[in-house]
């Protein structure tokens, strides 16, 4: 040790104490010691000084040694002090009881005063036991900074999606949409003005003109289905969902595509950007399913309340593929990305040649 500990003894005998002592001068440097012969008063030894271990006779004319635990252990983890519980030999159970509430280790006091040997290790132990809880709390605390940070990040990312795509979705609606609805009416009336006198080459490539207007239109509509999702805003998760999977069918009709709602969900409606988040990640599921996973059966189902949602989408396909599985891939990646920025729990399970399964579970903190 690189300096003398302080330590305090709480014990009203005092030839118990004088052993304690006596045993604890034979750490080096040997240590301070601090006695007490009742709870309050080590409790008030604790406020006057920096203690760096306590050592805790159970039976206190006060309080017990049970309760005065739980005093010292009730300040954060780096403020706490370890204790050492001491007690006679009837009364082990209540120093493993000890422990479980937060002693770092206990002695069995012995009529032959045998345990004085074990007290130096024993206290050396409780020491660097200290000093491995502090370190993990504080690597906890990074790890939940981290997290926090994370979420943050992920639920501004996903606040600049949603503002992004709904003013792309403007423009196209606005400009492009509109740009091409006078296209479309130009061409009818020019095409009706030429009817009479264009030759059947002319009409052979009005019609060409005219297909290719209408591809436009439909692409334009198609984009702005996948920018802003139908019925999402106005009516909800649910509706928004159905309607996903009654559009699915008609690129894809070899496919068995399920919804199942829970019955007591009608009208049940979450936070904006939890029913956002968990939208996108069953349209990146089903996508995946359709496209990379050859599944024939896509079952979407979802439950919740008041302040939880429980999204799961399963299907019979392939499953995730190696290059959709490797670490860095943006369509998984941005599935967990949606989850960690509305705090809910992403899971992806997956077996070659028997599908995948995708759950989302959301609770509100």
């Amino acid at each position: 040790m690189d300096r003398a500990l302080r330590l305090l003894i709480v014990d009203d005998d005092t030839v118990d104490r004088r052993i304690c002592r006596r045993a604890l001068a034979r750490l080096d440097p040997p240590p301070t010691c601090v006695e007490a012969e009742t709870a309050a008063e080590a409790l008030q030894r604790l406020g006057e000084a920096d203690i760096d271990c306590i050592l805790l006779d159970f039976r206190l004319p006060d309080m017990d040694g049970l309760e005065l635990l739980a005093r010292i252990n009730c300040h954060d983890v780096e403020q706490r002090v370890p204790v050492v519980m001491l007690t006679g030999a009837d009364d082990v159970s209540v120093a493993v009881e000890a422990m479980r509430r937060g002693a770092s280790n206990y002695v069995v006091k012995d009529v032959d005063a045998r345990y004085q040997e074990l007290m130096p290790t024993i206290v050396r132990h409780a020491l660097r036991d200290r000093e491995l809880q502090i370190a993990r709390w504080r690597d906890e605390q990074a790890l939940a900074r981290y997290r926090g940070d994370l979420s943050d990040l992920a639920q501004r990312l996903m606040d600049t999606e949603k503002t992004t795509t709904r003013r792309l979705a403007q423009m196209l609606h606005d400009q492009l949409g509109q740009t091409l609805a006078a296209i479309r009416l130009g061409f009818d009336a020019v095409s009706a003005n030429c009817a009479a006198t264009a030759n059947a080459k002319a009409k052979e490539q009005a019609s060409r003109v005219s297909a290719l207007i209408d591809d436009a239109v439909r692409e334009v509509r198609q984009v702005l289905v996948t920018l802003r999702p139908p019925l999402l805003d106005d009516r909800g998760l649910v509706d928004a969902l159905d309607n996903e999977l009654r559009m699915q069918p008609l690129a894809r009709d070899d496919v068995e595509l399920r919804f199942e709602p829970a019955p007591a969900l009608a009208g049940r409606r979450w936070p904006a950007d939890v029913e956002y988040a968990a939208f996108m990640i069953a349209r990146e599921a089903i996508g995946n399913a359709l496209r990379h996973a050859n599944a024939t059966r896509v079952r979407v189902s979802v439950d919740g309340g008041e302040g939880s949602l429980h999204l799961r989408v399963a299907d019979d396909g392939s499953g995730i593929p190696a290059d959709l599985g490797r670490p860095g891939h943006l369509g998984i990646v941005g599935m967990r990305e949606r989850a960690l920025a509305i705090a809910a729990h992403f899971a992806l399970e997956t077996t070659p040649a028997k599908g995948t399964v995708v759950r989302l579970d959301w609770n509100a903190a």
